[in-house]
């Protein structure tokens, strides 16, 4: 059997986790923030106007996403300005344009996720063991640019050799291509890595119809997968986990 090379980890719901109601916290931000933007480039629209066109992206978003796509940040902005106003963004120019995506990019920063519990030993056990490391992460309306910041700050960036994020290559897992980018990344080939992650479709059933080894982490009631080859209950399992490998 082939020896494992690499390992690639998931992030949401791995290694970091939303704080309770953050989703709906970030989302107030936004949108308070947008309609501040707006009122002071003179293109007056109530905070529920935003909502209303902040919801509609969102649904929009849920149907690309069921599709394994994704969408630019800056492609999600311009869509809900359209939907306040299909002259929105020419009105407030690009400036005004810029300032709003920085707004909707950036508001996760002021209610951030939390690492979980023993991710970063698990990370730095892995390490020690000349794993090359890798990251394939789904993303909502906060880019990879800006979750780049959130683990800079939480100290595991480093840990990584190659970072892959749906809104920079424009496929979401399971996609095959999301998994293979990051091995062509870490010049691996999929029988001699393993994806670490939670969810049994987009992490598990994905990496192994790319060719790689699975170890599903079920820390908060997933649903358990019947393919991954190894199941386990915590990160801190994963690294003797990856020796019987």
């Amino acid at each position: 059997m082939r020896k494992i090379a690499a390992v690639i980890f998931d992030l949401w719901d791995t290694l970091i986790q939303e704080r309770p109601g953050g989703n709906e916290k970030v989302a107030r931000l936004r949108i308070e923030r947008i309609a501040d933007i707006l009122t002071k480039r003179g293109a007056v629209h109530s905070p529920e106007e935003i909502r209303l066109a902040y919801n509609r992206t969102g649904e929009f978003l849920e149907l690309a996403w069921s599709k394994r796509r994704d969408m630019p940040v800056r492609d999600q902005v311009l869509f809900m300005l359209n939907c306040v106003d299909g002259k929105l963004s020419r009105r407030i120019g690009r400036e005004g344009f810029g300032e709003v995506q920085k707004v909707y990019e950036e508001s996760l920063l002021d209610n951030p996720p939390l690492l979980l519990p023993g991710a970063k030993e698990a990370l730095g056990a892995v390490r020690s063991r000349g794993y090359k490391m890798g990251l394939i992460s789904n993303t909502g309306r906060t880019p990879g640019r800006v979750l780049r910041v959130v683990m800079d700050r939480m100290d595991i960036s480093e840990c990584f050799n190659a970072m892959t994020f749906s809104d920079e290559i424009l496929v979401r897992k399971p996609a095959e291509k999301a998994f293979r980018t990051t091995l062509d990344r870490l010049k691996i080939l999929p029988k001699a890595a393993v994806h670490v992650g939670d969810d049994a479709d987009k992490d598990v059933l994905g990496a192994r119809k790319a060719g790689m080894r699975t170890i599903q982490v079920l820390a908060n009631g997933e649903e358990r997968s019947e393919v991954a080859d190894f199941v386990v209950g915590s990160l801190a399992e994963v690294p003797d986990r990856l020796d019987a490998l």
